[in-house]
C-alpha cells in the first residue's frame, strides 16, 4: 500500500468515525428532546398525612418545596404574608399515589405549631371508572365534572349553587318585619400583592370558557363513567405526595411494570448488593439480616431502565469478643473494667440503576445506625413524584436526624444522582 492510498484511507476512517460519533451523539439528543418538556413556571409540592383526633380522621398538609422562576424554594417560609404562599386559603392540591391521582384536599385552615406549618381542608377522593354498561343498558349520567383539578376553589361561582333572582322575575311577597338594628359595615378586603406568585384561580371566566368549549370539559361518556365521589380516606395509605400547580400537567403511573418472572430476580440482586454494602461481615451476613425490607421499582423517564430503591434495617453486627480482663471482672461482678456497649441497629437505603440486560448499577448507598443520625441522617422514601412538572419524576425521600427531619429529592440519570432540594426541616415531636 502506497503513502497516498495509506493516507486516503486513514481519512476516511477518521471521518468515517467521527460521523459515527455525530450521529450517536444526535440520536441520543432527539431521544433526550423526545422525552424531555420544559419545566413549569409555579409548582408546589407537599406531604398529605393521615392523622386521628377528637375529630376523627383528616390529612394534614405540610409543604416541603416550591418552583417558582426555575428554582426550589422551601415551602414553609417561601413568601409567607403570614402563612407560607403553599398554604393559601382555598389552594387544591392533588394527592397521588405512584404518580397516579387518588384525591384533592382545598385548604380550608391554615396554622402554625411548634414553628412548623400545616394545613387541613376538605378531602375528595377521586371517583374511579365504573366497569362499561352491559349491552343495551344506557349510562349512568354523572350529576357533574366530578374531574379533579389543581385550582383554588371558589364557592361562589360554584356550578352547583343556587342562582340569584333575577331582576326580570317578581320577588315573592314578604310580611313586613320590624326594623333591624343598623349593622356594622362589612371588613375591607385586604388588596392582595400583585407580584406574589399565586396557583391556579378559578375564575368565572374560566368556568364560562370551559362551557363555551367541549373541549376544555371530559366528554359526556367519560363523565357517564366516573364513579360517585367520596371523602373517605384512601385505604393503607397514611401518607402521599401532594401537587399544586397552574398549568396542566399529564399523569402516569412511575411503578415499573415487571413480568411475573422477572421480579423475584431484581428484588434477590438489591438484597445482594445491599449485603456487599458490608464486606467485612460476608459471608456471615445473609438475607435474614434484613428486616423490614421494602423493595420498590420505578420508570421515572420511560427510557425502560428500572430505577430501584431499596430500604431495610440490618441487624447489628455480632460484638467482638471482650477482653480476659473483661470476662475477669464480670465473673467477679465487679464494676472497673467497663462492658463493651450493645451495638445499635444499622440502617440502609439503596438507589440502584438496571439496565436492559438487568444489571444493577448502584447510584447512592446510605448506611448508618441509631447512635449516628446526628451527623448520617436516615432515608426513608416516600414515593416518586415530578416535582417540576416536566414529565420526569424525582425521588422524594423524608431525612430523620437525631432530633429532627427534613424532605430531600433526587433526579435520577444515567449513572448519576443529581440532589435538587433539601430542606423543609422541623423537629421530631
Amino acid at each position: 500500500m502506497t503513502r497516498v492510498s495509506f493516507r486516503l484511507h486513514l481519512y476516511s476512517r477518521r471521518a468515517f468515525q467521527a460521523s459515527l460519533v455525530l450521529l450517536l451523539a444526535l440520536t441520543a439528543f432527539l431521544t433526550s428532546a423526545a422525552q424531555h418538556r420544559y419545566s413549569h413556571k409555579l409548582r408546589a409540592t407537599g406531604l398529605l398525612e393521615l392523622v386521628s383526633d377528637s375529630s376523627g380522621e383528616h390529612y394534614r398538609l405540610t409543604p416541603i418545596t416550591v418552583l417558582d422562576g426555575g428554582r426550589f424554594h422551601d415551602a414553609t417560609i417561601y413568601q409567607t404574608t403570614p402563612q407560607p404562599m403553599a398554604l393559601t386559603t382555598g389552594v387544591v392540591y392533588e394527592a397521588q399515589k405512584n404518580g397516579l391521582p387518588v384525591g384533592t384536599l382545598t385548604i380550608l385552615k391554615t396554622e402554625e405549631k411548634n414553628g412548623v406549618w400545616v394545613a387541613g381542608g376538605s378531602w375528595l377522593l377521586t371517583p374511579k371508572p365504573r366497569p362499561p354498561a352491559a349491552p343495551g343498558e344506557a349510562p349512568v349520567a354523572s350529576p357533574g365534572d366530578d374531574r379533579p383539578r389543581i385550582h383554588r376553589g371558589d364557592s361562589a361561582v360554584n356550578p352547583g349553587s343556587t342562582p340569584a333572582p333575577s331582576s326580570t322575575t317578581p320577588a315573592p311577597p314578604t310580611p313586613p318585619a320590624a326594623t333591624p338594628a343598623p349593622a356594622s359595615p362589612p371588613p375591607e378586603p385586604q388588596e392582595e400583592d400583585p407580584n406574589r406568585p399565586s396557583l391556579r384561580h378559578r375564575t368565572l371566566t374560566q368556568q364560562k370558557q370551559e362551557a363555551e368549549n367541549p373541549a376544555l370539559r371530559p366528554s359526556s361518556t367519560q363523565r357517564a363513567a366516573a364513579a360517585p365521589a367520596s371523602h373517605a380516606p384512601v385505604q393503607g395509605a397514611p401518607m402521599m405526595v401532594a401537587v399544586s400547580d397552574a398549568q396542566f400537567t399529564e399523569t402516569r403511573s412511575y411503578e415499573f411494570p415487571w413480568k411475573t418472572d422477572e421480579k423475584a430476580p431484581i428484588e434477590a440482586k438489591m438484597r445482594k448488593l445491599a449485603l456487599d454494602q458490608f464486606p467485612a461481615e460476608k459471608p456471615a451476613l445473609t438475607d435474614s439480616a434484613l428486616k423490614n425490607l421494602s423493595v420498590r421499582s420505578f420508570d421515572l423517564d420511560l427510557s425502560n431502565d428500572a430505577v430501584v430503591v431499596l430500604t431495610a434495617e440490618v441487624a447489628p453486627p455480632p460484638p467482638p469478643p471482650a477482653p480476659k480482663g473483661a470476662r475477669a471482672a464480670a465473673r467477679t461482678k465487679s464494676t472497673d473494667v467497663p462492658v463493651p456497649a450493645k451495638p445499635a441497629v444499622r440502617f440502609i437505603t439503596l438507589i440502584a440503576r438496571f439496565d436492559l440486560d438487568g444489571n444493577p448499577a448502584k447510584l447512592l448507598a446510605n448506611i448508618t445506625d441509631a447512635s449516628r443520625l446526628d451527623v448520617a441522617p436516615r432515608l426513608d422514601l416516600i414515593d416518586a413524584v415530578d416535582v417540576d412538572g416536566d414529565g420526569v419524576a424525582e425521588l422524594l425521600f423524608c431525612q430523620y436526624g437525631y432530633k429532627q427531619k427534613s424532605y430531600i429529592i433526587y433526579s435520577v440519570g444515567h449513572g448519576v444522582l443529581n440532589k435538587i432540594f433539601e430542606g423543609a426541616s422541623q423537629p421530631l415531636r
